[in-house]
């Protein structure tokens, strides 16, 4: 199904879904710009529609249009002013996670990092080359985040990730790039799910990617019998998926929900028998919520959990200015 129909399918479904699986205020607040920039401008150029950028498709380089124009400015000065501009644009920052990731991970172990560049489906206006490999903020946040995860879990043996809030998709493209074998579940509200479906297409190829029209029937969905290796299903889908998965990721999203909705997906999660978390959350939480997710709240939902590791700086830090934690839980024994 190409992108647009499926948009429409998701949203004239999203209308009847139970309100523990809709947008919650955070999201309420984007969703109305995300669905007006893929129906006026589609999805082919999606990573540069400014709702994207804001929203799920992160950049280092400044959004603000003064800091912009003044990054082009130095740009176009040449030597020192290259230099300035890749300042501004948090070159650095980016590089210095790049090189995190390339020193510090354990390539003898699985999930294989080694050898991802990021695709350039949705013409992203940003992408840092390092070492002939294309990489973004978000590529590199999540490749640091596993990197963290498989020092923490030396015995770390993954067949099944699912996730809740996966953005564009860049865990899936990840994981599926070099890991045969390997099965990845994405869940988000619409329209980022079917921004996510169209992405992993593109850059996996359409054959390896199972899209909401093809399991929205469904009254069960059985992990081991699903078809492709990548699947993207509605928030309202999740209470259907049946059988275990190893590990579940949330990368922030959970910060833009209310403690009711995280407390509900947690059980989720939980009965689908994860081994391990891996979670990324602000201190502080995000604004337009209720009430923000914080830490502690992670540790309450997650009870049957405990934390191996965390961190807030050598894998936490995002881009320049901000700070996220990354946390590692494993099943209790």
């Amino acid at each position: 199904m190409d992108p647009r129909t499926l948009l429409e399918l998701m949203l004239a479904d999203l209308d009847s879904a139970p309100e523990l699986y809709r947008p919650t205020d955070f999201w309420r607040t984007g969703l109305e710009k995300v669905v007006a920039d893929l129906r006026e401008r589609g999805f082919a150029e999606f990573r540069r529609h400014p709702s994207a950028t804001f929203f799920y498709a992160p950049q280092y380089a400044p959004v603000s249009r003064p800091a912009a124009a003044l990054s082009r400015a130095f740009g176009l000065a040449g030597g020192p002013g290259t230099l300035l501009r890749e300042r501004i644009d948090q070159v650095p920052v980016a590089r210095a996670h790049h090189a995190t990731v390339t020193a510090l991970d354990p390539a003898d172990r699985s999930p294989s990092l080694a050898g991802f560049s990021e695709s350039a489906a949705g013409a992203p206006a940003e992408h840092l080359v390092f070492d002939g490999r294309r990489f973004s903020r978000s590529s590199l946040n999540y490749l640091r985040g596993l990197v963290m995860l498989k020092r923490a879990v030396p015995d770390l043996d993954v067949s099944t990730v699912l996730e809740i809030g996966g953005g564009f998709g860049t865990l899936g493209e990840i994981l599926l790039s070099g890991n045969p074998g390997l099965r990845y579940i994405d869940v988000d509200i619409p329209p980022v799910a079917a921004v996510a479906t169209h992405y992993l297409r593109e850059a996996l190829g359409p054959e390896r990617v199972l899209d909401y029209a093809a399991t929205r029937e469904r009254e069960k969905i059985v992990i081991d019998e699903l078809e492709q290796p990548a699947t993207v299903l509605c928030s309202w889908q999740l209470p259907r998926l049946t059988g275990t998965v190893d590990l579940f990721a949330n990368f922030i999203s959970f910060q833009e929900m209310e403690p009711d909705v995280v407390a509900n997906y947690a059980s989720l999660v939980t009965d689908l028998g994860a081994r391990w978390l891996l979670l990324r959350n602000s201190p502080t939480g995000k604004p337009n919520v209720r009430e923000p997710m914080l830490r502690h709240r992670y540790l309450e939902m997650f009870d049957r959990f405990e934390l191996v590791d965390s961190d807030a700086g050598l894998y936490g830090q995002d881009s320049e200015g901000t700070v996220s934690e990354v946390m590692v839980l494993a099943r209790r024994s």
